[in-house]
C-alpha cells in the first residue's frame, strides 16, 4: 500500500508531465502558426507565460523531495557524518522558512489580485486562482522541506 506522500508525488509527477505536454503542444501550434501560416495562436503568449509558472510551481514539491540542493552539492566535499547530517538539516530547514515566507506572499497577492479581479490582457484569465495554486504548491514545498530537515535532525 502506497502511503500518502508517496502518492502525493505519484500524482504531482503526473500532473507535471500532463502540463509539460500542453505546454508543448501549445509552443508547437503558436511555433508553426507563426511561420508556416503567418497566423500565430492567438494569445499564444499568454497562454504560455500562465503554462510555465503552473510547471514550475507543480514541480516545487518535487524538486524538494529530491534533497539536491545547491548549498548542500557545493559543499558535500567538506561535510560527513554527523556535520553533513547537520549541514543537511540546516539547509533544508532555512529552505523551509524561505520557501513558506514566498508562500505567504505570493497567498497575499493573489488575494490582493482576487480583491481587484486582476485579469490577464487578452483571454481575460483570472490572476487570483493561478496565484492560489502556486502559494499552494509553495506551501506543500515548505512543508516537505520542513520533513526532509526533521528526517535529518532524527539521524544525528
Amino acid at each position: 500500500m502506497q502511503t500518502a506522500q508517496a502518492r502525493l508525488y505519484r500524482y504531482l509527477e503526473h500532473l507535471v508531465a500532463l502540463e509539460m505536454f500542453l505546454l508543448m503542444v501549445t509552443v508547437a501550434v503558436d511555433v508553426m502558426g507563426r511561420y508556416l501560416l503567418n497566423k500565430p495562436l492567438p494569445a499564444g503568449y499568454e497562454l504560455i507565460q500562465v503554462q510555465m509558472g503552473i510547471v514550475a510551481f507543480t514541480a516545487l514539491p518535487l524538486l524538494s523531495r529530491q534533497n539536491d540542493h545547491i548549498a548542500l552539492g557545493l559543499l558535500d566535499h567538506l561535510f560527513t557524518g554527523i556535520a553533513g547530517r547537520v549541514q543537511s538539516f540546516v539547509v533544508n530547514l532555512f529552505s523551509a522558512m524561505a520557501m513558506g515566507f514566498l508562500a505567504w506572499r505570493i497567498g497575499a497577492y493573489a488575494r490582493q489580485l482576487g480583491a481587484m479581479d486582476e485579469r490577464t490582457p487578452v483571454l481575460g484569465f483570472p490572476f487570483a486562482p493561478l496565484g492560489h495554486f502556486m502559494s499552494a504548491m509553495a506551501w506543500i514545498s515548505a512543508g516537505l522541506l520542513l520533513v526532509l530537515a526533521l528526517r535529518m535532525q532524527r539521524r544525528s
